[in-house]
């Protein structure tokens, strides 16, 4: 898999997930407006509702007169009738009329005589007589007095209630002319408006916290608010209603409602969506990071692996031609070998077989790392030991070069439990990359002490060092530092990988620190209470 079909990939994944987010994150907001409006709808509906029961409040006092005024009406009609009555029995008796009749200071007065009687007697009297009603008998005068003066009795209840009608009905027509309009605080109860809003609003089940104001259009300011905390919000809020909206004045009053917390409750509403498209959100990230991830590493392994490919061919490919032309020099009758030479032969095919057995090591090492196993026969021993026994196997190729090895074992007790042959050959690997990344005469110190982990051990060399940007792939599998061009320096880059796979089935740890042309210093510890 080529560059640019890694780029396409990515490039293509990048778009469908930008894609799905984009599609999530719209329905996210659709939901969240509808809900929006379902909350705007509901309270204006509550609202609704406190606003026609504000009136209807208002109205029940106007409503109370109106049955009053009633009532007097059935009470007049109740004395027509009984007069009636009294006239149709009773043709011969001559009825007096009353009228009313206004005097010059504005009062009513009756035309009549101001004769008076109880009503209990007026009702005896008129029980009396009905009672009487089919006597057929011709009235005496007295008996005709009699019925002329309940007549008349019943005649001034009349009057009297119609001049009562007559006075309330002017004075609310006066009143509704003249009167100047209440205040407002007269005409709402602040506890029972918070009440009303209150209930309405659970009934809509918006269970949130609720201030309110009323705003006054002649004095241009909130006249009156629940708490007085909220003063600019309320002037602000999109949820404001006339109140008494059948005013003639034209100056009305006008109720304003605000949520502080409304956005939290509108989450609150839907935050199971809110979840759920968040976990999606992170999970198809981290799909995304993951499988670009995977993709470059399998691109970089795929490469290693190439590279490694080609060199140990290279490096096979050598030997093979060495032993395969000392071959065809036994096999040609015009070359003849003596005894010296004969041993030069086998010293160069000796040569060249054990090189085929170290690339047929290091194979088999590719394959351990791979699955990231080793099988370790551990057992008690002393690390300083097997730091000598690594500096002796090495030693030779470091002096070759000129250069030295030199100890300085500071631990108290370096006894370890561990696989000794891994570690000897671990620390044998880091002297050898100290030794083959050495332009000159190579220095390498060696150094133990006592850590708060357990024995640390410290290797320092003068080679060409590692830059800072490489430091970190260093103990990657078939990891090569980049040389360039040139590729003096043999290697598979499998050294350190092994060495870090090691310090990590041991439960220890190593890193390094370098600089370029100043060399570089591993440092490994191993645990000393790991069994």
């Amino acid at each position: 898999m080529n560059r640019r079909t890694v780029l396409y990939i990515a490039i293509s994944m990048f778009i469908a997930l930008l894609g799905l987010i984009s599609v999530q994150c719209y329905w996210s907001y659709k939901v969240f407006r509808l809900n929006q409006e379902y909350f705007y709808s509901s309270v204006n509906e509550a609202m609704n509702e406190v606003l026609v029961g504000i009136e209807k409040a208002e109205l029940s006092g106007q409503l109370t007169k109106h049955r009053k005024r009633q009532q007097i009406i059935q009470g007049i009609d109740s004395l027509n009738l009984r007069m009636t009555l009294l006239k149709q029995k009773y043709p011969e008796v001559s009825f007096e009329e009353t009228k009313f009749w206004e005097d010059a200071y504005g009062n009513f007065i009756l035309s009549t005589s101001q004769d008076t009687m109880s009503t209990a007697g007026l009702s005896s009297d008129l029980a009396s007589f009905m009672q009487d009603s089919n006597a057929n008998h011709t009235l005496n005068f007295r008996e005709s007095r009699k019925i002329k003066k309940v007549y008349r009795l019943l005649a001034e209840q009349r009057d009297d209630l119609l001049r009562s009608s007559q006075l309330m009905e002017d004075l609310l027509l006066e009143a509704m002319k003249t009167a100047p309009q209440p205040e407002i605080n007269q005409r709402i109860s602040p506890y029972v408006l918070d009440s009303a809003i209150a209930r309405e609003l659970r009934k809509k089940e918006i269970n949130t916290q609720m201030e309110w104001g009323i705003y006054s259009t002649e004095k241009s300011k909130l006249i009156i608010q629940k708490t007085g905390q909220y003063g600019v919000q309320l002037l602000l809020s999109p949820f404001y209603y006339q109140l008494y909206p059948g005013d003639k004045s034209n100056k009305p009053y006008y109720l304003s409602i605000y949520f502080p917390h409304q956005k939290a409750f509108l989450f609150s509403q839907t935050w199971y969506l809110a979840l759920a498209a968040f976990f999606l959100f992170a999970l198809q990230i981290f799909v995304f990071a993951y499988t670009l991830i995977s993709i470059l590493k399998q691109k970089k392994l795929a490469e290693l692996k190439s590279d490694f490919i080609n060199h140990i061919t290279h490096e096979i490919k050598t030997p093979v031609s060495t032993i395969s032309l000392i071959c065809e020099s036994f096999e040609d009758p015009d070359i003849h070998y003596d005894e010296q030479g004969i041993k030069n032969i086998l010293r160069i095919i000796r040569h060249e077989s054990d090189r085929l057995q170290s690339l047929s090591k290091q194979i088999i090492e590719i394959s351990k790392l791979e699955s990231g196993e080793y099988f370790l026969n551990k057992t008690s021993f002393d690390l300083h030991k097997a730091i000598e026994e690594a500096v002796n196997n090495t030693g030779f190729q470091v002096m070759h070069k000129n250069g030295c090895i030199s100890t300085d074992f500071q631990a108290s007790n370096p006894m370890i439990n561990g696989d000794r042959i891994h570690i000897v050959h671990i620390i044998s690997s880091i002297i050898d990359n100290a030794n083959k990344y050495c332009a000159y005469s190579p220095k390498i110190f060696i150094s133990t002490h006592n850590s708060e982990e357990g024995i640390q051990i410290d290797i320092s060399d003068n080679g060409i060092g590692i830059a800072k940007n490489n430091l970190s792939k260093i103990f990657d599998k078939l990891y090569r530092v980049p040389t360039g061009n040139t590729h003096n320096i043999k290697g598979f880059g499998l050294g350190l990988s092994y060495v870090k796979s090691i310090m990590d089935q041991h439960h220890g740890h190593v890193w390094v620190e370098s600089e370029l042309k100043k060399g570089s210093v591993f440092h490994l510890v191993f645990p000393q209470n790991i069994r």
